[in-house]
């Protein structure tokens, strides 16, 4: 019987990944369930119906689990309802170590940051509380679920569960994602139901979101935090002043779809 199912979306007609002998030589038995559909939310989704497992794991195309992955997240996932772990970033050098989401710290604790690239979540936690929302095409997805989790369940962070993931590839993809994030954090504020003003007023307004740890910290947060402000006024401009909002009233549990 098959032990964790590998649910992982990719755009690529006959991907191949460094870590499948590891996951043959690995004590439990996994699956790779590969989906191709429009989206993320959409792939993840499709792949949760097809899966055999009742350990769901959740990896990008370009994560690299490290040793012992497959079988730490398997003993994780008999312990917790739903786990995440240490992200090692392996992206541009210049932008390298800048995502405060890849490295929760040496000590394993309940979380609610969550990133998709690294996560698992057994399907009866699924089951109850829906899937991805299919609404949230890009870098809000996982958040929205993990938030509906941790409304009933633990989501514990494990620093020993490690994957490999390059967060940028180059200084434009790094700007190029803060603006991205910023323009469809709209949607996830009104699936929410939160004060859309409001937290763009926070995000432009809030000094410490300019700040970083370090000289070189400051500099990329103050300029992607810019660049997230203009993302965020063209989300408005795209949701809500173009009479989008409504499509995006109300929680989904589209694996009932």
């Amino acid at each position: 019987m098959v032990d964790i199912s590998i649910i992982i979306p990719t755009l690529e007609t006959d991907p191949t990944f460094g870590w499948e002998q590891q996951l043959e030589a690995a004590a439990v038995e996994g699956e790779v369930v590969l989906r191709d559909d429009p989206t993320a939310s959409a792939a993840r989704n499709a792949g949760i119906r097809e899966a055999s497992a009742d350990k769901l794991v959740f990896l990008d195309d370009d994560s690299d689990p490290q040793e012992g992955y497959f079988e730490r997240v398997s003993a994780l996932l008999d312990d917790h309802p739903a786990v995440t772990g240490r992200i090692v970033d392996t992206g541009a050098r210049i932008t390298r170590d800048l995502s405060n989401q890849y490295d929760q710290g040496d000590e394993a604790h309940v979380t609610e940051t969550v990133v998709g690239c690294n996560m698992a979540i057994r399907r009866s936690v699924l089951e109850d509380v829906g899937g991805f929302d299919e609404r949230l095409p890009y870098g809000h997805e996982e958040t929205e679920l993990a938030d509906r989790i941790s409304e009933r369940y633990d989501f514990w962070y494990d620093p020993d569960l490690v994957v490999a993931h390059p967060f940028a590839d180059s200084l434009l993809d790094y700007y190029g994602k803060a603006y991205r994030h910023g323009r469809e954090a709209v949607p996830y504020y009104l699936i929410r139901g939160e004060n859309v003003h409001s937290r763009i007023l926070t995000q432009a307004l809030v000094p410490t979101n300019y700040l970083g740890d370090s000289l070189r910290g400051t500099l990329f947060a103050a300029t992607s935090q810019v660049v997230r402000t203009v993302g965020l006024l063209q989300g408005y401009r795209k949701y809500v002043r173009g009479g989008r909002s409504s499509a995006y009233t109300g929680r989904r549990n589209p694996l009932d779809e």
